[in-house]
């Protein structure tokens, strides 16, 4: 790639780096976006609110190839120590969603200045994080011809520049699931004449361990993590009446996913009747699986090959959900990964940082498929 380039790129990332947006909120990042590619491109821009791509129309008949990349951050304190460190308090770029736009931004760089025959559509994504992104995009199959997709995560513990991947589901289905109780307070000193919920939903959460151990249950992997419990308020002179459990439920299946729900659910409602407690449930942050396309995979094989990109298959899916599985469903594609080191911070923690050698390794990656004479 043209060192220009790059460095115009890597700073890009870190000025993404340093303004991070929630997911919805990302009003700036976008605009900045934006910018970059009207200074530095001549690809034309179809701004639809929330989101934007950019095209590069070829020569070629063939279908348009897609790449994407989110552009939101997490509430998590940025702790880095460098000059690039967020400047908003309690909101940091802990995913690498700035690299995976300045890799965007720097593959359609590449792509002008090496002119390919196939036309390329470069779709910048908001609220990954939530769920909500990518099923907000999906007028650009309205609106373009495209017969792949494409998208690149970093991925702590994976070789250092090297891209992973494996066919199928390589990222899990998931959703957020309350579960509301409302009981009856009662003066602390006289807890008999109340209902307090505290006792059923820690009931639940002994249930909940037995039934994610139950292998007889669900035909692949499950996984139920209590992420917030409440309960009562911080008055003691009150007993408690009313509580929450949220939980993340995720599984390899869709059909076993709703099993682990309705079975939560269905002990929930039996122990909340027996102590009279009203009960009830709110669903958020659905992610379908990510199910990766064979051919696609294959293709991306052959290509890294051709360029001499290390690649390996991945041991296994990865635990966590994206909601590029909304794209799958629409179109052939995959989602590969780019290893950070084996030793890399994780993702979603507060020392956790992009590294800006992945930029490259993303752009040699995805020319190799714009270049490849296979078309999907």
């Amino acid at each position: 790639m043209n060192s220009e380039n790059l460095a115009l790129c890597v700073a890009l990332r870190h000025e993404l780096h340093a303004h991070p947006e929630l997911s919805g909120c990302e009003t700036w990042t976008k605009w900045r976006l934006m910018d970059f590619l009207r200074e530095h491109t001549s690809l034309k821009l179809f701004d639809h609110g929330y989101f934007f791509y950019a095209l590069y129309q070829g020569k070629s008949a063939a279908p348009a190839i897609a790449f994407r990349a989110d552009f939101d951050a997490l509430p998590i304190e940025d702790e880095i120590d460098a000059p690039h460190r967020s400047q908003c308090s309690g909101v940091g770029h802990k995913c690498g969603h700035d690299g995976h736009s300045a890799t965007l931004c720097a593959l359609a760089l590449e792509v002008e200045h090496t002119q390919p025959e196939r036309s390329v559509v470069f779709l910048f994504q908001p609220a990954e994080e939530t769920g909500e992104g990518a099923k907000s995009c999906l007028d650009v199959f309205k609106e373009q011809n495209i017969s792949e997709f494409y998208a690149y995560h970093n991925y702590p513990s994976e070789p250092f520049k090297t891209v992973s991947l494996k066919k199928g589901t390589i990222c899990l289905t998931s959703k957020g699931l309350s579960l509301f109780f409302k009981g009856k307070t009662a003066h602390a000193s006289q807890p008999e004449n109340g209902i307090n919920p505290a006792y059923t939903i820690a009931k639940l959460i002994q249930k909940i361990e037995q039934i994610q151990s139950d292998d007889s249950l669900f035909d692949d992997f499950i996984r139920c993590t209590i992420v917030n419990v409440q309960v009562g308020e911080a008055a003691f002179g009150v007993a408690a009446g009313d509580g929450v459990l949220r939980l993340t439920i995720r599984a390899y299946h869709d059909h076993d996913l709703a099993k682990l729900e309705r079975v939560i659910v269905e002990a929930a409602q039996e122990m909340s009747e027996q102590q009279g407690i009203a009960f009830h449930t709110e669903e958020q942050d659905y992610f379908p699986a990510t199910v990766n396309d064979d051919g696609a995979v294959d293709k991306i094989w052959a290509s890294c090959q051709a360029v001499g990109q290390p690649i390996k298959e991945l041991p296994e899916f990865f635990r966590a959900s994206e909601d590029f599985g909304y794209f799958l469903q629409n179109v052939r594609g995959a989602m590969l990964f780019i290893g950070n080191g084996e030793n890399a911070p994780p993702l979603h923690t507060y020392n956790f940082d992009f590294p800006d050698d992945l930029i490259e390794v993303g752009v040699k990656t995805f020319m190799s498929l714009i270049q490849s004479e296979q078309v999907l």
